[in-house]
């Protein structure tokens, strides 16, 4: 009995069987945790997958989020109660903020006007269980949940132009002489070199990062447009990124005569949108808006931008009738709004320059009382307000020709013109230039004869009033959109203001009792010192007035036509393009 016992206790036959009795509940627990596990991880992934298309369709449209949400998540096989929290808010593409905080659902951390660009779903489902179910509360499995976040970002490219197609001697002459006295130096641009820049365009993204290589920026292009730049090195990179080798040849030709000591502040040029933290050197990068920059808005833009300025001694003149128009001086407005800009509705805006013209009119040969005298500064001012523009809405159909389909809506308005005669304040000319009102002109002493008989002067115009519209462009609309390779076709809001009749109201106002005031001093009886005030008041009166309407319409207006023209100023108008269009893919952000 003892050596049997001893040799069942050494036989291992059957051994497992016990251990397999014993141990198999704890198997079965392990592998239906595994299984659940697998079951969790996969349906983490289809629900996570479903979440961030449906976040990608929301994102088409914020104003409809959860609806396109849920339809989306139902068509793919899932309840719409999956859905537990829809968020609508801005996306910031900037890198300075932390990628978990570019999603802004407060509309407080982003740049803009408070429109949706962005949408965060969060979504939960129970997890598929098997075993690991039995073990209740101890049960290692949760439930499902996903996190999207999409963002899309439609943007368009904004600019105002003269609006001028005609290129005569008469502008290309104001180009050169204008342009050159705000430089301080002689310009010799051709008429088809100024042709070429009216009608040329220039790649945007190219021509911000050739001009951040010229300058050594290799930050953001928020920090390139903070700098102060050669206008040598903006017309050299606006060349290198002409498409049309007509105006990349006249952006070079402008480049070497401008030389190299005039310097642009940028920041007054360009509104970046929401892009304007990224770092440069990604033109070419998706989803990058690619516009354009009309070639010649360019180079007047960045000159009237410097410190240049127009004084007596380079002041611009035109004959007519015996008496002579000088442009004496020109005063721009502060640059608080982009010539040009780039961005989403609601938020991108440009301006053309507020100016105030200082115009002197010169009668050489005025008979008062029998005596020949000079008016050699007759004083009248002009004031320009800004022409604005604003993107107010970029639609962006969901067809196959998204690109061709787009049409972009722009709210515009013509600036008010003001004209004055008389003593303006002292610092009327500086630039940015001050507000001034009809309260501040004072009279102007235009003759005094011996001390014995003086004249004073002062009038105020009828204001020209701005004109607005909303321009449309693209399918059906007023103007076309436009690329780097293509200027599009602008759109114009007007009144068709002129400044002759401007200048007329003048005349008016001068003819008023208290436009011009007539003293006689001390020669005569008061009753015939009036008699004699009222006659030298309307010989004064006639050899004024009749200069001032012979070059409002023979003279005035193609002066100031041209001259404006040549700072990229129409009067009266508001002349758009919509330089480019982009309609943003939604991005899993």
């Amino acid at each position: 009995m003892l050596s049997r016992a001893a040799l069942l206790l050494r036989d291992r036959n059957a051994a497992v069987a016990p251990m397999v009795a014993v141990l198999a509940g704890m198997l079965l627990a392990v592998a239906g945790v595994l299984l659940d596990t697998a079951l969790y991880y996969a349906s983490g992934r289809e629900l996570r997958a479903a979440t961030e298309a449906a976040a990608l369709a929301a994102a088409m449209v914020p104003d409809q989020a959860d609806a396109r949400a849920r339809a989306y998540l139902s068509r793919n096989g899932f309840s719409p109660s999956v859905l537990q929290s829809v968020e609508v808010g801005r996306y910031c593409p900037d890198i300075a903020v932390a990628p978990q905080d570019r999603f802004d659902p407060s509309f407080t951390r982003c740049p803009g006007n408070g429109r949706a660009t962005a949408v965060r779903l969060r979504s939960s489902a129970p997890s598929r269980r098997f075993l690991s179910s039995l073990l209740g509360p101890a049960d290692p499995i949760p439930p499902l949940s996903a996190t999207a976040t999409a963002a899309r970002i439609d943007e368009a490219g904004l600019g105002l132009t003269s609006g001028i197609v005609t290129v005569g001697n008469p502008l290309v002459a104001h180009v050169n002489g204008l342009l050159g006295a705000l430089l301080g130096r002689t310009l010799a641009l051709g008429s088809g070199d100024v042709a070429a820049l009216m009608s040329g365009t220039v790649d945007a993204g190219l021509f911000f990062d050739r001009l951040a290589a010229r300058v050594g920026e290799t930050g953001t292009y928020s920090d390139l447009v903070a700098r102060t730049v050669p206008l040598a090195d903006i017309l050299a990179a606006a060349a290198e990124s002409a498409r049309d080798p007509g105006t990349a040849a006249a952006l070079a030709n402008a480049a070497g005569q401008v030389g190299s000591g005039y310097q642009v502040p940028l920041a007054g040029l360009f509104g970046l949108g929401v892009w304007k933290h990224m770092p440069v050197g990604g033109s070419a990068a998706k989803p990058a808006l690619r516009a354009g920059l009309n070639a010649y808005q360019l180079l007047a833009f960045a000159i009237q931008g410097g410190n240049g300025a127009v004084d007596l001694s380079d002041a611009l003149s035109v004959v007519s009738a015996g008496s002579t128009l000088r442009i004496a001086g020109i005063a721009r407005g502060p640059m608080d709004r982009p010539r040009f800009s780039f961005g989403p509705a609601g938020e991108t805006r440009a301006s053309t320059a507020a100016l105030r013209l200082q115009l002197l009119v010169a009668v050489p040969n005025l008979s008062v009382l029998g005596n020949t005298v000079a008016v050699n500064a007759l004083p009248v001012l002009v004031d320009v307000a800004a022409a604005e523009a604003q993107v107010t809405d970029i639609a962006c159909p969901d067809t196959p020709e998204q690109a061709q389909d787009t049409r972009v809506t722009v709210h515009a308005a013509s600036g008010l013109v003001n004209a004055y005669v008389g003593s303006a304040p002292a610092n009327a000319m500086t630039s940015p230039m001050p507000p001034i009102t009809a309260a501040d002109i004072g009279q102007v002493r235009i003759v005094n004869l011996l001390s014995l008989v003086t004249v004073d002067a002062r009038a105020v115009a009828q204001p020209v009033m701005g004109a607005s519209a909303d321009l449309a462009f693209g399918p059906g609309g007023q103007g076309r959109i436009g690329s780097p390779e293509d200027p599009g076709t602008p759109a114009s809001v007007g009144n068709g203001s002129q400044v002759g009749p401007l200048l007329t109201s003048l005349t008016a106002s001068l003819a008023a009792p208290s436009g011009l005031q007539v003293r006689i001093l001390g020669l005569c009886l008061p009753l015939i010192c009036s008699a004699a005030a009222d006659s030298v008041r309307s010989q004064v009166l006639g050899a004024v007035v009749a200069p001032i309407g012979g070059l409002a319409g023979s003279a005035a207006d193609p002066l100031l036509d041209s001259l404006l023209a040549a700072l990229g100023i129409q009067l009266g108008h508001a002349t758009v393009r919509v330089s480019g269009a982009r309609c943003g893919v939604p991005v899993l952000v």
